[in-house]
């Protein structure tokens, strides 16, 4: 039995060698760069190529082939990488996973333009590599053994660099802290630059060495070397030996099961989707503080500009009307626009999830190819009517969204993207084959038309109806409270959770819904080409990358985005060639790392802008707000409420405690300061207190009740309202839809009926709610200005009027009058004492303007390296010798300052 086994492993462990190198690799660029790579494979696949050019074409000898193609092509992929990881350092998640899957339609495209759609071989070019010796009963080839050779060296090597050179220390340094290694004389940019260097031709080795194997197809050898992400999810994303030992077990593992899916057809397609099985269960297991992207300041995304409700309905109309005459002159073309409209109702379903929740998936290709071989069965099997077929095919989608967002929902940004990727890849490897999906006929499963709309002409009018349909439906779930918290949790999540939102009820909620219109648009194209086959590129992985380039280069806003991607497929109809699409693609590539390392598409021309308000915008001046209540009318403090109390709480990271038996009160109807010297830990106990850390010790309690184990919605939703130091803000939505939120994070809370619509008592005490904390808090004149335009002061004030708009009665305020000049600070303390007159809430204050607290606090804890040092009234804490001593200076000091507060009248 043993002897049987061992040829595989041996044929796992050189796989799984190579996929090592090109995993440690992958590791080293994130580790440096805070960028995942997903066009790491492309790389790959380029160095291959160039190999084969050189090498088979060219007759070049092996040796100099391997090194042009390893040691000069892979540096400039490196040097190439590095200064467009530059560009993306400071821009969101989405727009990094953007640039890279545009290298993977770069390289595919140039390689499609040359070489054709069709495979090719590449002979062992290793001395004597075809040779074999017995070892152990099992004969070994002598390019195996190279090929481990070369990938222990090689990794050996780069964790011995990593680890003891002084370059390699400041690797490990500046993803985290690149101005501190600026600081100690070694030039972040550098070391970075060094890091892709690296990693890309570690990539380019790993391609070079593999293609023997598994031969030259771009899109097949790009996605074999993605078979690395699982190894580098078994290192953490972090550790090059655990990333080295993952992918041999992922090799030998996948090798083994080949022999058993040749002796049980049932684990046919497991070997090759096995890889995609590590990468999903390990960002399934890791710990969630592994699966956290390094910390960078984001750039505001570019707010794509959003026309008068006229002019849209105009535009709305003339575009409707232009695509119903498409039957009148497209001719032979007219299928080219068919699946142009299933794809634009694909683009608003992709679009639901990444412009609008922030969240990015790569497997809307498996949707639609679930939504497709669900529909063949319902219509033809099963002889359902075509409609029903195609509605109960579609929600067929949607329990598999909901299987893959309930786990996932755990995973944001990178990690989100990853599990999707290899959701879909590990679905079309496994499943796609099978007899009860795609069967293994070249014919794959009848896709019948409705009754009646048989022909080419009238089935494209029911794809329109669908379009249209889908288009309007994403317009109402826009305007309405889903949308609106989407949209919140995209570009600012913790503040949502805060603030009352059941944060993975959302999550899952639309990616149900983007499922359903995923498997739509898979429907109307299998229904359009008749049959629903394996290997129909609009159903395999690779169709979800190009589905997620052409959303990031498609301008405006919903759903006009996907009017624009109807053009992009119909454009082959009029461009003819062999290799049109491949062009594009390259095209598109090279634009998506364009617009992706500008942060998106760029802003519609003033003129323009202008241009339209002055045709469809009213000429009458805007009405006025309607008067709202006062606090004291419009809000009630709940029954019982009494405040915060937090007892003993303690936290601990990583053996360090930040936090040490802290225990305080914050009753309502007063301000309570919470001070102290940076890196006391006073932002940790806000976080401990709003949910957003677990304590390792201790109990946070809210009107008497214990809310230690609840989630920040949960506590929101009882109360407990707060801002953040480092301010959570939608910076592409207005400043009164941004402290709406305030209200309607709450209203939505954990119910799905609120989270999809809000009633219109709901929208109407919403408006009202956020007019009155604008007032309060001076901002109404800035209503319609989108909040990434604001000033660091103003953003601080929509950030508390948001936090007054909701019914709390408790506000944990994080030094909230940063960034106001003294007239703004007392101007805001009277604005804490006004709320906490009229409402009766109470306040928790952490602020480093001494002077205010001194003046509005009625009670003031003071916190030095996590533990309480002392409590007491503002007139004992400046009094205090531990205080003075610990935080406020000499008492000297002290004296002059307070002398000068009181002079302006600051200081009671």
């Amino acid at each position: 039995m043993l002897t049987e086994l061992l040829p595989f492993v041996v044929a796992g462990v050189a796989t799984g060698a190579i996929l090592g190198i090109a995993g440690t690799g992958l590791v080293l660029t994130y580790k440096t760069s805070g960028i995942f790579n997903i066009g790491h494979g492309a790389v790959a696949a380029a160095a291959a190529y160039v190999f084969y050019f050189l090498h088979v074409e060219q007759e070049l000898p092996w040796i100099p082939a391997f090194l042009l193609a390893v040691v000069v092509l892979g540096p400039v992929f490196g040097l190439v990488m590095a200064a467009i990881s530059r560009s993306l350092a400071e821009q969101r998640a989405a727009m990094k996973i953007v640039a890279t899957i545009g290298l993977i339609l770069i390289v595919q495209g140039l390689a499609t333009v040359k070489y054709g759609y069709n495979g090719l071989q590449v002979p062992q070019y290793l001395p004597n590599g075809l040779q074999t010796f017995e070892l152990g009963g099992v004969f070994v080839s002598y390019a195996q053994v190279t090929v481990i050779g070369i990938s222990l060296v090689a990794v050996g090597a780069l964790f011995v660099f990593f680890r003891t050179s002084r370059t390699g220390l400041a690797m490990r340094a500046v993803v985290n802290d690149p101005e501190l290694v600026g600081l100690h004389g070694t030039s972040p940019q550098r070391v970075q630059r060094l890091a892709w260097v690296i990693g890309a031709t570690f990539a380019a080795l790993s391609g070079v060495l593999i293609a023997p194997v598994s031969g030259l197809e771009s899109v097949a050898l790009t996605f074999l070397v993605v078979q690395a992400f699982g190894a580098a999810a078994v290192g953490a994303f972090s550790s090059i030996p655990l990333t080295y030992v993952g992918a041999l077990v992922i090799g030998v593992a996948a090798s083994l099961t080949t022999k058993y899916a040749l002796e049980l057809p049932e684990l046919a397609g497991l070997p090759a989707s096995l890889p995609f099985v590590f990468l999903i269960v390990a960002l399934l297991v890791l710990p969630k503080s592994r699966l956290v992207a390094p910390a960078r300041n984001e750039r505001a995304p570019n707010v794509p500009w959003h026309g008068p409700t006229s002019s849209r309905l105009v535009a709305g109309v003339v575009v409707v009307g232009a695509l119903a005459l498409v039957p009148t002159f497209a001719g032979a073309k007219l299928t080219y626009f068919t699946t142009g409209l299933t794809q634009a109702i694909m683009l608003l379903s992709l679009g639901l999830l990444i412009r609008t929740a922030g969240m990015v998936s790569l497997c809307h290709a498996a949707f639609a190819a679930i939504g497709a071989a669900a529909f063949a069965q319902f219509a033809g099997d099963a002889g359902m009517p075509w409609l029903v077929a195609l509605m109960l095919g579609a929600f067929v989608v949607v329990p598999v969204a909901a299987l893959l967002a309930l786990p996932a929902i755990r995973l944001s940004g990178l990690f989100l993207a990853l599990a999707t990727l290899g959701f879909g890849l590990m679905v079309e490897q496994l499943l796609y084959f099978r007899d009860f999906f795609f069967t293994q006929t070249g014919i794959g499963r009848e896709m019948p038309r409705p009754s009646g709309f048989k022909s080419d002409d009238r089935y494209y009018y029911v794809v329109l109806a669908f379009f249209v349909a889908t288009g309007v439906a994403m317009m109402l779930i826009h305007r309405g409270r889903l949308g609106r918290v989407l949209q919140g949790l995209s570009e600012s999540p913790q503040a949502v959770r805060t603030l009352g939102l059941n944060v993975n009820l959302t999550r899952l909620i639309v990616f149900c819904v983007s499922g359903f219109f995923a498997g739509v648009a898979g429907i109307l194209y299998g229904a359009s080409a008749n049959y629903a086959a394996l290997g129909d590129p609009q159903f395999m992985a690779y169709q979800s990358l190009v589905l997620v380039a052409t959303l990031a280069l498609m301008p405006f806003r919903e759903p006009w985005y996907a009017v624009m991607g109807i053009a992009a497929a119909v454009i082959p109809a009029y461009i003819h060639g062999e290799s049109t699409a491949a062009w594009m693609n390259v095209l598109f590539g090279f634009f998506a790392i364009v617009t992706a390392t500008q942060g998106g598409t760029p802003a519609m021309p003033a003129p323009v802008r202008r241009a339209v308000d002055r045709v469809f915008r009213s000429r009458r001046p805007k009405p006025a707000p309607t008067r709202v209540a006062t606090d004291g009318e419009g809000y009630r403090l709940r029954d019982g409420a009494s405040g915060l109390e937090v007892r003993d709480l303690t936290i601990r990271y990583g053996g360090r405690t930040a936090v040490d038996a802290v225990s305080f009160t914050a009753p309502v109807g007063q301000i309570t300061g919470l001070i102290g010297p940076n890196g006391a830990g006073k932002t940790t106990t806000f976080n401990a207190v709003s949910g957003l850390l677990s304590p390792s010790e201790g109990a946070v309690l809210l009107h008497g009740s214990e809310v230690t184990s609840l989630s920040p919605g949960a506590r929101g939703r009882r109360g407990l309202g707060r801002t953040f130091q480092l301010m959570q803000l939608a910076d592409s939505l207005t400043v009164a839809q941004n402290v709406e939120l305030g209200v309607e994070s709450g209203l939505a809370g954990s119910s799905v009926r609120g989270q999809l619509v809000a009633s219109p008592a709901e929208r109407r005490a919403t408006v009202a709610a956020a007019e009155r904390a604008m007032e309060l808090c001076g901002i109404t004149h800035l209503r319609d200005q989108h909040t990434g335009a604001l000033s660091t002061g103003q953003r601080r004030l929509v950030e508390l009027a948001r936090c007054l708009a909701g019914p709390f009665d408790l506000l944990l305020l994080d030094e909230p009058s940063s960034g106001l000049d003294p007239v703004e600070t007392e101007q805001f303390g009277s604005t804490l004492e006004r709320v906490v007159a009229e409402r009766g809430c109470g306040i928790l204050l952490v602020e480093h303007d001494m002077a205010l607290v001194l003046r509005i606090c009625r009670e003031i804890h003071v916190l030095d390296f996590g533990k309480l040092l002392f409590h007491g009234t503002p007139t004992e804490v400046r009094t205090s010798p531990v205080v003075q001593a610990a935080y406020l200076g000499s008492a000297e000091i002290i004296e002059e300052e307070l002398d000068q507060s009181v002079q302006e009248g600051l200081v009671r």
